[in-house]
């Protein structure tokens, strides 16, 4: 999806039908000293628009994927968890149209964090799962025999694994998008992004790095986008109107974040072509506050991944 393009690009590929594909940065996130391609001359080049990275229904959301937040998490220098991912074998037991969607997103968050980690057998076991539940949500196509394949033979290039994987999400949500099942892709980047701060959340008990409890604190902005501008769209549709209510109990936690900007004008270099963003973002959250928000997403992580 494009919707999962941004997951998986942001997760590195997954994230969710636009959950694995974007490397620009969300407007939502920090901006410091990011460089940017300039645009050609015909163009401002004072001006630089930064893309959002998500799209469902033809609108576009601004929505880190997981790949962009496990790179957050591998910076951090935390090693890798085997225990903290969803259970691969479980994909046959989401039952309901709402959990198979969420728990392919979950999914790829899952295979994100494998592949960042160089964990090749344990990737395939997630795109394995991945492609279940694909099938039975009717979007086979974005996983089938050939690109398992692909997959296996590429095991060791991580480059080649996350493009692969970012391109299945694609083929999913370009799908998705042209059908009457687009809160499909609305749930799977809902998946991607709860199973990114799952993994942070676990980080931060035990190592609250300045960046991990910046990057679950910014998420204030994101999960407004999540409920306001997505979810909101779907309500009707089964099992969304429980999802959005669980996520609005967890958006009244992050009200307590207080987030601060302060606008620095950016700088062009005319001859390297780039500019160099230079924009703060401050956020201010208790322990208090970061362990209630961890502790209001492990409750609804562990209420969509039971069987």
């Amino acid at each position: 999806m494009k919707s999962m393009k941004s997951i998986i690009k942001g997760f590195g590929i997954l994230a969710a039908g636009s959950f694995l594909l974007t490397a620009c940065p969300s407007p939502d996130q920090p901006q410091d000293d990011i460089q940017i391609e300039t645009p050609p001359k015909t163009q401002n080049t004072d001006t630089v628009k930064v893309l959002p990275v998500t799209k469902v229904d033809g609108a576009m959301f601004s929505i880190p994927s997981p790949i962009q937040l496990g790179r957050v998490i591998q910076k951090s220098g935390a090693p890798y968890n085997q225990d903290i991912l969803n259970d691969p074998t479980a994909s046959e037991g989401y039952i309901d149209l709402a959990s198979q969607s969420l728990n392919l997103g979950i999914y790829g968050a899952d295979l994100g964090y494998c592949a960042l980690y160089d964990k090749q057998q344990e990737s395939l076991g997630f795109m394995k799962s991945a492609q279940k539940l694909s099938d039975v949500l009717g979007i086979s196509d974005a996983f089938d025999v050939e690109t398992i394949k692909a997959i296996q033979r590429n095991l060791d290039n991580k480059d080649s694994l996350l493009y692969l994987i970012s391109n299945s999400y694609r083929k999913a949500d370009d799908y998705l998008q042209t059908s009457d099942r687009k809160q499909i892709g609305a749930l799977v980047i809902v998946g991607g992004w709860i199973e990114s701060l799952h993994f942070a959340g676990i980080l931060g008990k035990g190592n609250k790095s300045a960046d991990v409890v910046e990057m679950i604190g910014m998420q204030k902005h994101t999960i407004n986008t999540i409920l306001d501008k997505m979810l909101e769209r779907y309500i009707v549709e089964p099992g969304v109107e429980e999802i959005y209510n669980d996520l609005d109990e967890i958006r009244m936690v992050f009200e307590k974040v207080n987030i601060k900007y302060e606008y620095v004008a950016p700088v062009t270099d005319k001859e390297k072509k780039t500019t160099t963003l230079k924009s703060k973002t401050t956020v201010e959250i208790s322990d208090e506050v970061f362990n209630e928000i961890v502790e209001k997403i492990e409750v609804f992580r562990t209420k969509v991944t039971k069987v």
